[in-house]
């Protein structure tokens, strides 16, 4: 079935229930698989370690783009108030690593869901802006939160000392 209405196919892409559903399967399982034990293996994920290559790829624009927009307010978890002491910073990194664990659970789920559209074709005209949305939505801000993590290393190894 091939979806003829644009504004259909703009439906399906934007829709805040999609985009809830996603929200809704990263955190569930997120949270199941928290206290498995290779969690602590994908919760150092380090896909660009070069700043020059982050820069390149757009990385340090997207984070300004977050801070600047309305989109710093959607997580208030992943900001501190005043000085913060140790403890806090490192509760900042799980809160990171379960936001960019999520983003990545999300991404798949809409990788497999787009598989499915195409071998069903349903909506195919939906197929590249869906996946264009995808690496948005759900690949940059992990890798956002990984650069971020690498920086906040820095600043608890150097509490430590």
């Amino acid at each position: 079935m091939i979806a003829s209405n644009k504004y259909t196919c703009l439906q399906l892409i934007f829709s805040p229930y999609r985009l809830r559903l996603a929200s809704i399967i990263g955190l569930s399982v997120n949270h199941a698989i928290k206290s498995r034990p290779f969690y602590s293996k994908i919760s150092n994920l380090n896909f660009i370690k070069s700043e020059a290559a982050n820069r390149y790829l757009g990385v340090i624009l997207f984070k300004k783009v977050l801070v600047k927009s309305f989109w710093k307010d959607l997580n208030p978890t992943l900001k501190i108030a005043g000085r913060p002491d140790k403890a806090k910073l490192i509760a900042l990194r799980s809160e990171m690593t379960t936001a960019e664990i999520g983003h990545l659970v999300a991404l798949l789920c809409t990788f497999i869901a787009v598989i499915v559209m195409h071998e069903r074709r349903y909506y195919e005209d939906a197929i590249i802006p869906i996946l264009i949305c995808n690496i948005i939505f759900h690949v940059y801000p992990p890798l956002v939160q990984q650069y971020n993590k690498r920086r906040l290393d820095k600043v608890i190894d150097r509490i430590s000392r």
